[in-house]
């Protein structure tokens, strides 16, 4: 799955917005004559936007997640690699960040293995619980760690480390 340009530009034009919101807000409250009002204007404003982006942005990519799902893949994509899911590797890589960021989401379970999968920002984290084992696989392209709901890519994602590991 290819990540969508439009949506992470707006995800970073929203981030941008809510941090300016604040900035400006604590810049026009600290000149001499203003009130702390300026200040919870700017910033509710600039969140309420901000908010707006963000939003936008994550609906752009649920709908390309739909898209990729509801696509068949074209003839010639599928002849010129015939690799099952189970072939390939990730093509992107997980960064510490992230990992920490998984960790954290998880901190009362025992992750034994973070491994990204081949579609893009989905990881499959394994964890132990006594003597059993289960699986979640999680999104980690927003701001945190989601567990996906998306059966479909769950599905595929579960197979794919199956007969992969």
């Amino acid at each position: 799955m290819k990540e969508n340009i439009i949506a992470k530009i707006l995800f970073v034009l929203g981030s941008a917005q809510i941090v300016a919101g604040v900035i400006i807000g604590l810049l026009l409250a600290l000149s001499p004559g203003t009130n702390w009002s300026i200040l919870l204007t700017c910033a509710l404003g600039g969140f309420v936007i901000g908010m707006f982006f963000i939003g936008f942005a994550e609906n752009i990519r649920l709908l390309q997640n739909i898209h990729d799902i509801l696509t068949p893949k074209a003839a010639n994509k599928s002849q010129a690699n015939p690799r099952k899911m189970s072939d390939t590797t990730a093509q992107w890589e997980l960064e510490e960040s992230e990992k920490e960021k998984i960790r954290d989401h998880y901190q009362d379970e025992s992750i034994v293995e973070i491994v990204p999968s081949p579609k893009e920002n989905y990881c499959l984290v394994r964890f132990r619980s006594g003597h059993e084992y289960y699986v979640r696989v999680v999104y980690v392209g927003g701001f945190g760690v989601q567990e996906t709901g998306e059966g479909l890519i769950r599905q595929s994602i579960i197979k794919w480390y199956n007969e992969s590991y």
